[in-house]
C-alpha cells in the first residue's frame, strides 16, 4: 500500500518530527470515574517518546534511551506486544528508534529496564521464501521500515514493512488481535517461534517459552494459545537448524512456519492468549477477553482503558508539547507492576504452586522496588489506591509463600520480583520502602500485620531469604558495625529501608520496633567524613576505605551503586536537616547543589548531578531544606525543559518501569514526595494553570497555578485548602480527602518558602 494511503488510514499525524496517532478511536464513555467527563486524552499520549538515545547523555548503550517500548499494552496488562528491531537483544524495550528492521512482534516486554529481558513468542510475517531455518537465521527474514510508515497510540501499534507486509497489533488485559495484511500476488508466511514446545492444531498454534529471568538464576513459563481467523494453506516446523513437516516442535530454537492463501483475502488475522499457568488457561484468557476478530473494537477497549488511567489527572492550559509530555509521562507510569492472575483468577505462587487470588483482586508482577520506591509507589498509591493496596498484598503473598517452603530461612520480600520469582538484582532492601509509602498515601488494604513481620523478618534476622536471595547482604555487619564495611550505597539502601520500617511499625502502633529501626536509619552517619564531607567505605575494623571510584554497573558489592561518591551523598531523604548541618548548613549546602546541578545528566561517573537515574530524583528539591525553595523550582522547570521533550529521545535514562516518568508527573503538578514512606509532599511549581487529580476513592484534588507559563517557575504564594502556606511542604492528610493547592507563580524569585524555621521536616530519633 503506498505510503499516503497508509497514513490516512492510520489518521497519523506529525509533531515535533515524531509519529502518534491522533484519535482513531472513539472517544470513551464516563465510566470508571463516576461522575467525572472523561477526556480523550489517549490521544495525547505518544509511546514513541523514550525510545531513542538523548542528546544530553552519552553514558553508553542501553544506558542512553528510555528503552520503552511502542507496543501495545493496557494498563498493568499481563501482554504487552510489540516490535523488536535489531538492537533488540541488548535492551528490554526491544525497540530502538535508529534501527531500521524489525525482527518480530513478541508478547511480553519490560518498559525501561536497563537489561534485556522478556520478549517472550515472537511473531513475524515474511514474503521471503523459508529455506533456512528460522532457528539458524532469524534475522533473514527480519522487516525493514520507516517511521513515516508507523503509528503508536496506547493500546495499538502499527507498521508497513518496505515489502508492502502492514501489521497492526492491539491487547486486553492477557490477550492480543493482530492483522498481518499481505501485500498481492506474493507469499503469505508468518513465523511463530516459541523456542521450547509448540504444537500445530486445526487453525490453533500453542505451546509454551521457557525463559530465564534476569541472572540466569530463576526461570519461568509462558503459556500461549494462538487462534488464526482462515485455515493454514501449509505448515512446517522447525526445531534447531531442521525444517520438518510434522505438526510438533521442541527444543531451544523451535518454531511454525505458517503459509496462508491470501488470493481473496490479504489479511491474516490472529489472536493470542497467554497465562504463566497453563496453555488451558491461555485459552480461557482468549475466550473471556478478546473472542472475536474485530481489531477496532478491541483497540477502543484498550483506549478505553488507558483513558480511566489518564484520566485520573486532567490539567487544562499549558502547551500541546507539554501535555504530549506530561501524559506520556503518567502513560509510562502505569505499564507496570503487571496482573499475574488469569482470567479464573489462578496464577504461579513462588512456592511453584498454584493459588488463586481472592475475589475482586489481582496478584501483581514486574515489581522493581529499588527503581519504584522513590516515586512511582507513591504515585500509584494516590491515583490507584485499590491497585496498590493489591501489589504491596502480592509482595506479602510472595513472602509467605516462600516462608511456606522455606520456614528455616525463607519469608523475607523480593528484592527485584519479576513474573513468580526475586530476580535478585540491584541492592538494598526496597520493599519495606514501597509498602510504608503506599500505607502512608492512603493504600492501606492489605495485610499490614503480614508486611510488618516479612519487614522485621528480613531487616533483624541475618541470613533471611526471598526466592533464595538473601533479603540484606551484610545484615550481621550492618547491626553489629553501625554500617555495611566496603559498600556505601547498600548501607543508605538498608537506612532508608529501616527509616520505612520505624514509620510503617508506628502506624501499627509497634512503638518498640520504631524507635529500635529509626535510631538504626542514622546509620549514614558512621559514615559521614569529616573532612571530605561525603559519605566514605569504612573497612570492618573501622578504618576508612579511601577508594571514591563510582561503581560499575555490573558489580552491586561495591561502595557506590549505579552513582558517583558526590551523587550518593543526598540520598539521606529522611534527615536531610542532620545532612544539611554535616555539609557546614545552608549557605555550604546551597553552593555545593548549584555546582552539583550545573549538569543535569552527566552520568553516574560524575561529580555532577545525573537525572536519568533514579539516585538523582530526590536532590533537586533538597534546597527546600536549605531556605532557598526558588532554587528548586527554578532547577526542577530546567529539567523538564531540557531533558523531557515531546521527542524519541524525550526521556533522560531508562524509565525503569516508570521510575523516570513518575518523577516527571509529580514535578509537574508542582509536588514531590521527598521523603518515602512520609505523607508529605514538598513544593515545587506546577506546569500547567489547572489540574484536576480524581483519586480512585472518589476524592478530587484542584492544584490552580495563576499565571503558570514556562517562564514563570517561581512560587510568589500558595493557599492550602483558602488557607495560606508560607512552608513549602504539604502534609497529605490536608489533602488525602480533597482539596484545593491555589499557586500564583512569577518570572522572579521571591522570599516564598524561605523561612528555615518552617522547612520540611527532618526525621532523626524523634518524629517531628
Amino acid at each position: 500500500m503506498p505510503t499516503k494511503q497508509f497514513s490516512r488510514l492510520c489518521d497519523v499525524g506529525f509533531r515535533s518530527g515524531c509519529l502518534f496517532v491522533l484519535c482513531a478511536f472513539p472517544l470513551a464513555p464516563a465510566s470508571s470515574l463516576g461522575a467525572v467527563t472523561e477526556m480523550p486524552l489517549a490521544r495525547e499520549v505518544n509511546p514513541l517518546i523514550g525510545t531513542d538515545q538523548n542528546p544530553l547523555t552519552r553514558f553508553g548503550f542501553a544506558w542512553d534511551t528510555g528503552n520503552v517500548f511502542p507496543g501495545a499494552v493496557c494498563p498493568q496488562g499481563m501482554i504487552a506486544w510489540s516490535p523488536d528491531t535489531t538492537h533488540a537483544d541488548k535492551i528490554a524495550g526491544g525497540y530502538w528508534y535508529v534501527d531500521n528492521e524489525i525482527q518480530g512482534f513478541s508478547l511480553t516486554h519490560f518498559s525501561g529496564r536497563g537489561v534485556p529481558c522478556l520478549r517472550d513468542i515472537p511473531f513475524l510475517p515474511t514474503v521471503a521464501p523459508v529455506q533456512v531455518s528460522p532457528g539458524k537465521d532469524w534475522m533473514r527474514y527480519a522487516g525493514k521500515f520507516s517511521h513515516q510508515n508507523e503509528a503508536a497510540a496506547p493500546g495499538y501499534y502499527r507498521v508497513q514493512f518496505d515489502n508492502g507486509i502492514e501489521t497492526a497489533v492491539t491487547a486486553t488485559l492477557r490477550s492480543g488481535l493482530a492483522e498481518f495484511r499481505f501485500p498481492a500476488d506474493a507469499p503469505a508466511t508468518l513465523l511463530v517461534r516459541a523456542d521450547t514446545s509448540l504444537v500445530v492444531k486445526g487453525n490453533e498454534v500453542s505451546g509454551y517459552h521457557r525463559n530465564t529471568i534476569s541472572g540466569k538464576k530463576r526461570s519461568y513459563t509462558l503459556y500461549f494459545a494462538a487462534v488464526f481467523e482462515q485455515p493454514f494453506k501449509r505448515v512446517d516446523t522447525w526445531a534447531g537448524d531442521i525444517i520438518s513437516n510434522t505438526p510438533e516442535a521442541a527444543g531451544d530454537q523451535c518454531g511454525a512456519i505458517l503459509q496462508f492463501d491470501t488470493a481473496k483475502n490479504l489479511t491474516v488475522k490472529v489472536r493470542v492468549g497467554i497465562s504463566y499457568v497453563s496453555v488451558e488457561n491461555a485459552r480461557a484468557n482468549l475466550a473471556a477477553e478478546n473472542p472475536g476478530w474485530d481489531l477496532t473494537a478491541v483497540r477502543q477497549k484498550a483506549a478505553t482503558a488507558w483513558n480511566a488511567t489518564l484520566n485520573t489527572v486532567q490539567v487544562a492550559g499549558g502547551s500541546e508539547s507539554a501535555r504530549q509530555v506530561f501524559y506520556t509521562a503518567l502513560y509510562h507510569s502505569f505499564i507496570h507492576p503487571n496482573i499475574l492472575d488469569d482470567a479464573n483468577g489462578q496464577y504461579p505462587g513462588m512456592d511453584e504452586k498454584i493459588h488463586t487470588v481472592e475475589s475482586g483482586r489481582h496478584q501483581y508482577q514486574n515489581i522493581p522496588a529499588w527503581d519504584q520506591y522513590r516515586s512511582q509507589a507513591t504515585l500509584m498509591a494516590i491515583l490507584k489506591p485499590k491497585v496498590s493496596s493489591d501489589v504491596m498484598q502480592s509482595l506479602v503473598n510472595y513472602a509467605q509463600q516462600d516462608l511456606s517452603v522455606r520456614p528455616k530461612n525463607g519469608g523475607g520480600f523480593p528484592r527485584w520480583e519479576q513474573v513468580n520469582h526475586n530476580s535478585g538484582g540491584m541492592v538494598g532492601d526496597g520493599d519495606p520502602i514501597m509498602i510504608a509509602s503506599a500505607y502512608a498515601f492512603g493504600a492501606d488494604q492489605f495485610d499490614t500485620r503480614g508486611a510488618l513481620e516479612a519487614m522485621h523478618r528480613g531487616a533483624s534476622q541475618p541470613g533471611t531469604t526471598s526466592d533464595g536471595f538473601e533479603v540484606r547482604d551484610g545484615l550481621q555487619d550492618y547491626i553489629s558495625l553501625g554500617h555495611v564495611p566496603g559498600a556505601v550505597s547498600i548501607t543508605l539502601e538498608y537506612c532508608n529501608s529501616d527509616f520505612a520500617i520505624s514509620q510503617f511499625a508506628k502506624a501499627m502502633g509497634d512503638e518498640e520496633k520504631h524507635a529500635v529501626y529509626l535510631k538504626r536509619a542514622q546509620n549514614w552517619k558512621n559514615l559521614f567524613h569529616e573532612s571530605t564531607h561525603l559519605l566514605q567505605p569504612r573497612n570492618a575494623a573501622g578504618s576508612w576505605n579511601h577508594e571514591l571510584k563510582p561503581g560499575s554497573v555490573s558489580d552491586m558489592r561495591q561502595p557506590f551503586v549505579e552513582a558517583s561518591a558526590e551523587q550518593t551523598v543526598w540520598m539521606v531523604n529522611f534527615n536531610l536537616k542532620g545532612l544539611v548541618e554535616k555539609l557546614g548548613g545552608p549557605a555550604a549546602t546551597i553552593a555545593r547543589l548549584d555546582y552539583f546541578l550545573s549538569s543535569l545528566n552527566s552520568g553516574m561517573r560524575s561529580d555532577k548531578a545525573y537525572m536519568g537515574n533514579e539516585p538523582g530524583e530526590g536532590i533537586p528539591w533538597i534546597y527546600c531544606y536549605t531556605g532557598a525553595p526558588a532554587k528548586t523550582q527554578e532547577v526542577v522547570r530546567r529539567i523538564q525543559r531540557e531533558l523531557f521533550t515531546p521527542l524519541p529521545s524525550g526521556l533522560p535514562g531508562n524509565d525503569d518501569a516508570g521510575a523516570l516518568s513518575s518523577w516527571y508527573v509529580f514535578s509537574a503538578l508542582g509536588l514531590f514526595p521527598e521523603i518515602p514512606s512520609v505523607g508529605g509532599l514538598v513544593v515545587g511549581s506546577p506546569v500547567f494553570p489547572r489540574v484536576t487529580i480524581h483519586r480512585g476513592n472518589g476524592a478530587k484534588i484542584e492544584i490552580v497555578g495563576e499565571q503558570a507559563a514556562p517562564e514563570n517557575c517561581y512560587v510568589q504564594s500558595l493557599a492550602v485548602n483558602d488557607n495560606p502556606r508560607t512552608s513549602p511542604w504539604i502534609l497529605w492528610s490536608n489533602l488525602a480527602a480533597g482539596g484545593t493547592l491555589h499557586f500564583k507563580l512569577g518570572s522572579q524569585p521571591s522570599s516564598w518558602g524561605a523561612d528555615l524555621n518552617q522547612a520540611p521536616p527532618s526525621f532523626d530519633t524523634v518524629t517531628p
